[in-house]
């Protein structure tokens, strides 16, 4: 399932045109034994390409995101306010085909996916004080009611950082993280190490970012 994923990769961030002109770009990495996880951000003007793939217990699933984004406050430090559609295909059980408006089968109604289109707020800023940064992120999406929220703090001399977060689905549990990460010396690449509390999960990753 994954595999067939890997190429919407690729198309995603045509979209946004070449990287080379990208205002910002985020990716990060991480995986568990349970699962993986790769989110790519493109931001370009007042545009941000998302795209979240996702693997968690032999349960894939595809996001795609068109966020278009408005400021407030000072231009140091904004505040960026995002709204855009949203479209989720995710990996589901034969029996569960029925559940859903849209879906498709196989033939052998083994292989599942289901479709599913909504619209996602997000709101986030960085600012930069003498020895550190502070990131603060609020996002919300109407498929499942699926809300995160982030603070994170990275010493900027060392590019040390750790980070807490607090993930929530409609009819699922609250699931806090905490993340510690590690900036590669001379590189815009990052190593993260981070525990998910309720499902007492470790995950290792690596992130990229040209911000």
């Amino acid at each position: 399932m994954i595999r067939g994923f890997l190429p919407a990769l690729g198309c995603t961030l045509a979209l946004s045109g070449p990287l080379s002109a990208a205002d910002g770009i985020w990716t990060q990495f991480d995986l568990s034994d349970q699962g993986m996880l790769l989110v790519t951000n493109v931001e370009q003007g007042r545009q941000v390409y998302g795209l979240v793939i996702g693997d968690d217990d032999d349960e894939a699933w595809l996001t795609l995101s068109l966020l278009r984004t408005w400021q407030a406050g000072p231009d140091e430090a904004p505040w960026k306010l995002r709204a855009g559609p949203v479209l989720r295909a995710e990996q589901i059980g034969a029996w569960e085909a029925d559940e859903h408006d849209l879906s498709w089968c196989g033939a052998d109604d083994r292989d599942c996916v289901a479709g599913r289109a909504g619209l996602r707020l997000s709101v986030d800023r960085w600012k930069s004080y003498e020895s550190f940064g502070l990131f603060l992120m609020a996002d919300y999406s109407t498929i499942d009611r699926a809300r995160l929220g982030v603070m994170g703090l990275t010493h900027l001399a060392s590019g040390l950082g750790g980070q807490i977060s607090i993930y929530r689905e409609e009819d699922g549990e609250t699931t806090p993280a905490a993340m510690l990460s590690a900036k590669l010396p001379g590189s815009r690449f990052s190593v993260r190490l981070g525990h998910k509390f309720v499902e007492d999960e470790t995950f290792v990753g690596i992130s990229f970012s040209t911000y």
